[in-house]
């Protein structure tokens, strides 16, 4: 690891500044900013940031509910991206790092979640929590009526996977927050090529086994519910892995600003679930190695 130059403290205060807001307002949506942050100061400056904020939404939201569902998943955001960048930084390969923070922000937020109830007791937590999460789904599917008991079983893969995508966002858009501060980072030997991001074998193969225990009723339920929480997970990471091929063909055949926008905004608004096929065809058919293969030969 080596320090290329040391960012100014204006620019570091104005990063932080914006990684709040940014993860209060936008929830996983901030991730960039927030990535940004954890790579561009140092680490006890990026865990204070941290404590301030999340205890201040916590004592703040023991008069309102809202504060305090938020100080958990906040909470758990920074923790998942900061407990990253920690052990990249020693060096742990990002396959182990990824679990490794996705492990702890779940942590933390089970805890959080688990300190609120107690302080909280008249409180239906987590009927509040899901409440949001109930009407997304029955809006997009409309012809399923997906109810609370279902939903909560559902709970720990929509999380895992909500803190996956944030993992996801910060390091596919890192580089341009980066630039757009114009300070520059921390090199780490060990840092994940954004576009040479490929699921491991086991990950693969244990979500085709999910969805197979989903798909045959083993009169089991809670082998089915498990399979579902995994299954959402397989989903979001799969879908990356589906982005990060097409943002790889993008570039291998020059698409221009424009033209790379208007596919993202067609895979945002249509291709979802077609990115999902991309990335699971792409364990076998691994499309960048056949397009460097084609460059090789040609």
């Amino acid at each position: 690891m080596s320090l290329i130059n040391q960012p100014s403290n204006k620019k570091v205060f104005i990063l932080a500044l914006v990684s709040v807001l940014a993860s209060v307002l936008f929830s996983f949506l901030g991730a960039p900013f927030l990535r940004a942050f954890s790579v561009s100061s140092k680490s006890r400056v990026f865990w204070s940031v941290a404590t301030v904020l999340v205890l201040a939404l916590f004592i703040f939201g023991l008069q309102d509910g809202k504060l305090s569902q938020a100080a958990v998943f906040v909470g758990a955001i920074w923790m998942t991206l900061g407990s990253y960048n920690e052990l990249e930084k020693r060096g742990i390969q990002w396959r182990k790092a990824m679990t490794y923070s996705l492990f702890a922000g779940s942590a933390l937020a089970a805890f959080g979640f688990f300190i609120l109830v107690q302080l909280q007791p008249n409180l239906n937590l987590l009927g509040e929590f899901i409440k949001p999460i109930q009407e997304t789904l029955n809006k997009a599917l409309p012809d399923q009526t997906i109810d609370v008991e279902t939903l909560t079983g559902y709970l720990p893969g929509i999380f895992v996977a909500s803190l996956l995508m944030a993992l996801a966002l910060g390091f596919s858009l890192e580089a341009r927050v980066v630039n757009l501060f114009q300070i520059q980072k921390l090199k780490v030997a060990s840092a994940l090529r954004w576009l040479e991001f490929r699921l491991p074998d086991v990950f693969i193969w244990t979500s085709l086994f999910a969805l197979l225990f989903f798909e045959v009723n083993f009169g089991f339920k809670i082998i089915q519910t498990i399979s579902v929480n995994i299954l959402i997970i397989a989903a979001v990471a799969l879908f990356f892995q589906g982005i990060t091929v097409v943002e790889f063909l993008m570039r291998f055949y020059r698409f221009g600003s424009i033209s790379k926008l208007l596919t993202y905004l067609l895979i945002l608004f249509q291709l979802a679930p077609l990115m999902i096929v991309v990335g699971l065809v792409d364990y076998w058919a691994d499309f960048r190695k056949m397009v460097r293969k084609k460059v090789k030969q040609g």
